[in-house]
C-alpha cells in the first residue's frame, strides 16, 4: 500500500471465487477475449485519522509485480455488496453511506433503497472510472411508486453524479447497471447517497498565494452559495482547500495557486496588464470574452488556458486579434483532450491588443464553463521534470550458465533485461545532459542506459537481473541530475497522476523466475456434443523440471467460454504426457467452435531454499482445446416450468427424458440445484434407472423460502463416471401476490 493512513498484509490470499455465469454470450460477442480471475482477499487497516482520499495498491508474484492501482478511503458509513445472480433485489441502506458493489455477470443490475423525506435535498455519485473501473454507470433514481425520477450516465468526462430533491415522504430506490449491459468481475464502483453539502464547482478555479478570493460555490444542500477565504502564502499546486461556514465542514475543493496578480472576468471588455491570470466564462452559448492588454513591439508572452484538466467542460478557443479585428495568433483545444492550451504570442507593435475567449461548439456554454488563463513572458530560467512511463517493472532472472539440471531448477537459458521508460519535460530553453540515477537497486541487479543526451525527451533504462539475484521485489526512486548554470539541479521521476492525488515516485521492481516448462500437442479437433466432457491430451517438456504440476483453465482466455469448465489436473513427478478433461454445459451455443486455453503450474525451489510458484500458458491453435458442440446426447423436459410456492407444503413435478441410443443402458439421476442464496427449498434427488425415461421430482418449501428472483436449475446427469452426460431444464417459482402491491416485486 503507497500513501498514508493504510496498511495491508505482506500476502495477498486465494479465497472462493464468486461467478454468475449470466446471459448466453453468442458469436460474435462469443469470440472475443475475456479474463477470468481468480478471488484474493486481504484485509486493509485505516487509520482513525487518515485523510480522505486516493492510496495506491500493488501487488507481485515470483513471475511479476502489477502497476498501481486506486483504493478510495472514505468519510462515510461504508457497505458491501451480498452479490447474488438473477433480477435485482433491492438492498435497504440508510443514508449518508458508501456503497461498494460490482456489475457482474452482464446485463447485472443493482438496486438500493433509502428513505428520505419530502424537500431533502441528496446526491448521488458513483465512482468507477476515477479509479480505473471499466464501469460505464447508469445511475436512476425511482419514486416510492416505483417512477424514475432522474438519471445520469456517465460520459468521458467522468462518472455520474446525481442530484435530487425528494418530492414526498417514502422509500426510493437508486438503480445502477452498465449503459452498454456489461459487466464482469472488475466492474466495480462506489455509490454514494448523502445529504450533507455537495459543491458540484467553485469560481473562480484558483487564485493567488497569499490573497482573499470570494469564491462562488455551486452545488446542492448548500448552507451558503458565496464564501471569503484566505490563500495560503506558501504552498504547492493544486490544494485542497477546506471551506468552512458556521464552523461547519463543507467541501475541500481543488483550487489552483500562482503567484501573479489576479483578474475577474466582467463583460463586455476586461483590460489586465501583464503578466497576469485571468478567470472567466463563457456563460451561455456563442458567448466569448474579451481581455484587453497591451505590450511593446517584439514583447512575447506564453499564454496557457487550464480548462478540461479543472474540470470545467469548456472546449476553448484562444485568439488574440488587434483592435480593428485582425486575427494574429489563434489556438483551440481539441474535444476531450484534458492538457491546457498554450498559445505563443509576439507583439507586431507598440500598442494595444485583444484577446478573445470562446467556447468551441457554439452551442456549448454556460456557468460551468470555466477557465484560467496564465499570461506571461516565456520562462527564461531553464528546468526539467521526469516522468516514468510506469511504475512496476518485471526482469527475468537470467538462469545458470552450464549448471546441471536437478528437480525444483530451473533451465539454463538467456538474460531477459526489462526497460522502464523515462521521459523530459524541458523548459525555459534546457537542453543539457541528465544523468539518471537508480535508487535501491537489490544486489546483482544492474541496469544501463542512465544518461539523457541533451535535446532528447526519453529514454529507455534497461534492467537486468544475474543468476544470484533474489526472487523479491525491491522499491526503486529514479533521479536525474544536469548542470543549470554552473549549478547541480537533481529531479526525482514521477508517474503521471490525476489533479489532486499525490504523484507516484516510486517503482516497484520484481525479480521473476523463467519457467522451465511447457505442454506441447499437435493440432486437434473434434465435435463434441454439449452436456459432455471431452479428454484432451497432452505431451510435456519439463526443462530439468521434475517435480508435480498442475493443469487448469487459464485465466485469461482468447475467446469467451460459454460456461466450459474443467476440474484441476494433477500431473505427478516424472511424468511427461497428461490428459486434461474439459466439460462442456448443456445450454451451450450450437456450431460454436470452443478454443479453451490451458495453464500449468509448478513449485520451483531456488537456490537460496525459497519456494515459488510459476505458470505457463500459451493461446496457439495447437495448444488449445478445440471442439464444435453439436446437440446434447441426453434431454430433460419438465411438464411444469413454473409453481406456485406453497410455504411449508410441497410440490410433486413430473418429468421426461430423452436419451440417445448409446445411454439406454445409463441410469440418470436428476436433482434440484438452486442457487446459494435461495433458502427454504429441498427435494431427495431421483435415480432414474435404465429402460425407464419418467419420474417424478417432488419439492419441499420451508416456512419462508426464496427470494425467487431467477430460475432454479434442474439438471440431469448419467451415473456413468467416465463419461457422463448432463441436460438441464428451469422451474420458475412464484410466490402468491401480497395485498396491496403489485408487480414481480410481489412474487419474489
Amino acid at each position: 500500500m503507497l500513501g498514508p493512513g493504510v496498511t495491508a498484509p505482506a500476502r495477498v490470499k486465494e479465497t472462493n471465487t464468486v461467478w454468475f455465469e449470466g446471459p448466453l454470450i453468442v458469436q460474435p460477442a462469443s469470440q472475443r477475449s475475456e479474463d477470468y480471475p481468480r478471488d484474493h482477499a486481504a484485509a486493509i487497516r485505516i487509520a482513525a485519522n487518515a485523510t480522505p482520499g486516493v492510496r495506491h495498491w500493488r501487488v507481485w508474484t515470483s513471475q511479476g509485480a502489477t502497476p498501481a492501482m486506486k483504493f478510495v478511503v472514505g468519510d462515510l458509513p461504508e457497505v458491501v455488496e451480498a452479490e447474488a445472480d438473477g433480477e435485482p433485489l433491492p438492498v435497504a441502506v440508510t443514508p449518508p453511506v458508501t456503497i461498494n458493489g460490482r456489475i457482474f455477470p452482464r446485463e447485472d443490475v443493482d438496486v438500493w433503497e433509502f428513505p428520505a423525506k419530502a424537500g431533502q435535498a441528496l446526491t448521488l455519485a458513483v465512482a468507477a472510472q476515477s479509479f480505473g473501473s471499466p464501469l460505464q454507470a447508469r445511475l436512476v433514481v425511482l419514486g416510492p411508486a416505483g417512477q424514475p425520477l432522474h438519471e445520469a450516465i456517465a460520459s468521458q468526462r467522468g462518472d455520474p453524479t446525481l442530484y435530487f430533491t425528494a418530492p414526498a415522504n417514502g422509500t426510493y430506490r437508486a438503480r445502477i447497471e452498465d449503459v452498454n449491459a456489461a459487466g464482469l468481475q472488475n466492474h466495480v464502483y462506489r455509490l454514494t447517497i448523502t445529504d450533507q453539502p455537495s459543491v458540484t464547482r467553485v469560481f473562480p478555479l484558483g487564485g493567488k498565494r497569499g490573497d482573499s478570493v470570494s469564491l462562488e460555490l455551486t452545488g446542492h444542500a448548500l448552507p451558503v452559495k458565496q464564501l471569503e477565504v484566505k490563500l495560503p502564502s506558501a504552498h504547492a499546486s493544486p490544494m485542497p482547500l477546506p471551506l468552512l461556514h458556521n464552523r461547519k465542514f463543507i467541501t475541500a475543493p481543488l483550487l489552483e495557486l500562482d503567484d501573479l496578480p489576479e483578474f475577474r472576468h466582467a463583460p463586455p471588455l476586461s483590460a489586465f496588464i501583464t503578466p497576469a491570470t485571468l478567470n472567466g466564462r463563457v456563460t451561455a452559448p456563442g458567448a466569448t470574452n474579451a481581455w484587453q492588454f497591451g505590450a511593446k513591439k517584439g514583447d512575447a508572452l506564453e499564454l496557457t488556458l487550464a480548462a478540461a484538466r479543472l474540470g470545467s467542460p469548456l472546449t476553448p478557443v484562444l485568439a488574440i486579434t488587434d483592435p480593428a479585428g485582425k486575427p494574429l495568433a489563434r489556438a483551440e483545444a481539441t474535444p476531450g483532450e484534458l492538457a491546457d492550451l498554450t498559445l505563443s504570442f509576439k507583439a507586431p507593435a507598440d500598442g494595444d491588443f485583444l484577446l478573445h475567449i470562446s467556447e468551441r461548439f457554439a452551442s456549448r456554454g454556460g456557468l460551468a464553463f470555466a477557465y484560467r488563463l496564465r499570461v506571461a513572458p516565456p520562462s527564461t530560467t531553464p528546468d526539467f521534470q521526469l516522468t516514468l512511463g510506469s511504475d512496476a517493472l518485471t526482469v527475468i532472472r537470467e538462469t545458470a550458465d552450464g549448471e546441471v539440471a536437478v528437480p525444483g531448477k530451473p533451465k539454463r537459458g538467456k538474460q531477459h533485461p526489462g526497460k522502464l521508460k523515462v521521459n523530459v519535460l524541458a523548459t525555459g530553453g534546457f537542453k543539457g545532459d541528465i544523468e539518471l540515477e537508480v535508487v535501491g537497486l537489490p544486489s546483482n541487479v544492474t541496469v544501463s542506459g542512465t544518461k539523457i543526451a541533451g535535446g532528447r525527451n526519453t529514454t529507455d533504462l534497461g534492467f537486468s537481473a544475474e543468476h544470484a539475484a533474489k526472487i523479491a521485489v525491491a522499491h526503486l526512486a529514479v533521479r536525474g541530475t544536469a548542470t543549470i548554470n554552473g549549478e547541480k539541479v537533481t529531479r526525482t521521476a514521477t508517474l503521471p497522476a490525476p489533479r489532486g492525488e499525490a504523484a507516484i515516485d516510486s517503482v516497484l521492481l520484481a525479480v521473476a523466475l523463467s519457467t522451465p516448462f511447457k505442454f506441447t500437442s499437435d493440432f486437434l479437433m473434434n465435435i463434441v456434443p454439449r452436456g459432455s466432457t471431452y479428454r484432451r491430451p497432452y505431451g510435456l517438456e519439463r526443462g530439468g523440471f521434475e517435480g508435480p504440476l498442475v493443469a487448469r483453465l487459464a485465466d485469461r482466455q482468447g475467446r469467451h467460454l460459454q460456461g466450459v469448465n474443467a476440474p484441476p489436473v494433477e500431473i505427478s513427478p516424472g511424468d511427461d504426457r497428461f490428459e486434461f478433461e474439459v466439460t462442456f454445459p448443456p445450454g451451450m451455443e450450437l456450431g460454436r467452435t470452443s478454443r479453451s486455453q490451458i495453464m500449468l503450474l509448478g513449485t520451483l525451489r531456488d537456490h537460496d531454499g525459497s519456494e515459488h510458484v510459476v505458470s505457463y500458458s500459451r493461446n496457439d491453435q495447437n495448444d488449445q482445446v478445440i471442439t464444435i458442440t453439436q446437440a446434447g446426447m441426453l434431454e430433460l423436459e419438465l411438464d411444469a416450468a413454473s409453481v406456485r410456492v406453497a410455504p411449508g407444503g410441497s410440490v410433486k413435478i413430473p418429468f421426461h427424458l430423452r436419451r440417445d441410443k448409446s445411454l439406454r443402458a445409463d441410469a440418470v439421476r436428476v436433482e434440484l440445484r438452486p442457487p446459494p442464496h435461495v433458502t427454504g427449498l429441498r427435494a431427495a434427488p431421483v435415480n432414474v434407472p435404465a429402460g425407464s425415461d419418467r419420474g417424478v421430482l417432488e419439492i419441499h418449501f420451508g416456512a419462508n423460502p426464496g427470494p425467487f428472483n431467477l430460475p432454479c436449475p434442474v439438471r440431469a446427469t448419467t451415473l456413468d463416471a467416465k463419461a457422463p452426460h448432463a441436460a438441464e431444464a428451469f422451474i420458475e417459482f412464484v410466490k402468491p401476490a401480497v395485498a396491496g402491491v403489485t408487480g414481480r416485486t410481489a412474487e419474489r
